[in-house]
């Protein structure tokens, strides 16, 4: 395909006017999980003035597909749309107008990149080999909403290929990607430990069996827990719940955290793991405790060859300025491991920091800034991706 790359960032810069607003316009109106009703209705309403077909999935999810005038490939382009219960301080003039919700993990970046990148394919679609599916997905933060939409058939008719997705990263440069092969997000597996003991008077312990006890126990045992395995994980207590008065000690105790893997073999050996030490500890003071696994989303796990296409897409990008190869997995999680379960796929980091304008807190932070710069760069290599991936 002749002058694709300056056709491609041309289009998307010539868009970056549009683009500042759209996103804008998304950040005042954040919304959680599958409840985001105003946020779909804008993102229908722009696909509508593009000319772009869409249907509706799970009642606010989104999927538009963009048909080329040659058959091939389906490439799928996701981009999340909901965000998160935190109250917004970043002193943005288009701060959320829905009190104490806002987009601190650069959703509405996604949609935005995502609308432009769409608008792109779908000018060029005479030229285009294949299919693009642009699926906007709710739900992300949570139990997730990219295993029902796949539930609800949108990896077929056609058959998807190969899926792209791309999430803002403050903490990089703007102009900057990065880019990792094999596991670059882990499971965010959660869990409960309900400790159950024997209640009665704080000043005749011996006559009791402290679940307080028995948690702090448990605590201690998981301290050094990650060093039993192979593979990198990480275990974290966050709330421990227990008692009501300082004389009295509690029948019960409830202890909850997180259990992050890169890999399912881990993931799983972790969860056993958990389970056994913390019912052998509980029952060393006759105490029992009751273990409940949370199981999230899958690690998100690269394929060599797709990220050679956005790697190569980055290349053929004036407005890319470095491709940062990362070392290490982050140990946050993506439910867009669900997509690259099913078909080869590239998650890939967007940098938005920019430390002139406060845009270098990081993601989920309440003062969480982007450089509004990198959305015709999220654009253009979402497009120039869908392309490359086509014409392979």
């Amino acid at each position: 395909m002749k002058n694709v790359k300056n056709l491609i960032e041309q289009k998307a810069f010539d868009m970056a006017e549009e683009l500042r607003e759209i996103r804008h316009s998304l950040h005042k109106i954040p919304e959680l999980e599958f409840d985001v009703f105003k946020t779909s209705e804008f993102i229908k309403s722009k696909l509508g003035e593009y000319g772009i077909p869409y249907k509706i999935v799970l009642k606010t999810g989104i999927v538009a597909e963009i048909n080329g005038e040659k058959s091939g490939k389906t490439a799928l382009l996701r981009a999340d749309i909901d965000a998160l219960p935190v109250q917004e301080e970043s002193g943005v003039e288009f701060t959320s107008e829905h009190d104490g919700l806002m987009h601190a993990c650069g959703h509405d970046i996604h949609a935005a990149c995502l609308l432009g990148a769409a608008k792109i394919l779908y000018d060029m679609r005479n030229e285009l080999r294949g299919t693009v599916k642009c699926v906007f997905q709710p739900a992300e933060e949570g139990d997730g909403g990219a295993l029902p939409m796949i539930e609800e058939g949108i990896m077929e008719n056609p058959h998807v290929d190969g899926a792209f997705a791309l999430h803002v990263e403050p903490l990089e440069e703007v102009g900057n990607i990065q880019i990792k092969d094999g596991s670059i997000m882990a499971s965010p597996d959660d869990f409960e430990i309900i400790i159950t003991g024997v209640g009665g008077h704080g000043a005749v312990p011996e006559k009791c069996v402290n679940p307080v006890t028995a948690g702090a126990m448990i605590i201690d045992a998981y301290k050094n827990i990650a060093s039993e395995f192979e593979n990198p994980c990480v275990v974290t207590i966050c709330t421990f719940n227990a008692g009501t008065c300082r004389n009295v000690v509690p029948d019960t105790a409830v202890l909850t955290g997180t259990a992050r893997s890169l890999d399912n073999k881990t993931r799983f050996a972790l969860r056993d793991r958990l389970i056994e030490l913390a019912e052998t500890t509980a029952e060393k003071i006759g105490a029992k405790a009751e273990f409940r696994f949370n199981q999230l989303f899958p690690p998100v796990v690269n394929n060599a060859d797709m990220n050679r296409i956005v790697i190569e897409s980055a290349k053929k990008l004036d407005s890319v300025k470095n491709v940062v190869i990362l070392e290490k997995a982050s140990m946050t999680g993506d439910d867009f491991s669900y997509f690259s379960e099913l078909v080869p796929g590239s998650y890939f980091k967007l940098g938005v920091g920019n430390k002139e304008i406060g845009a270098c807190y990081p993601l989920h932070s309440p003062k969480f800034k982007a450089d509004d710069g990198a959305l015709p760069i999220g654009a253009a290599i979402m497009a120039q991706a869908a392309v490359e991936f086509l014409n392979k």
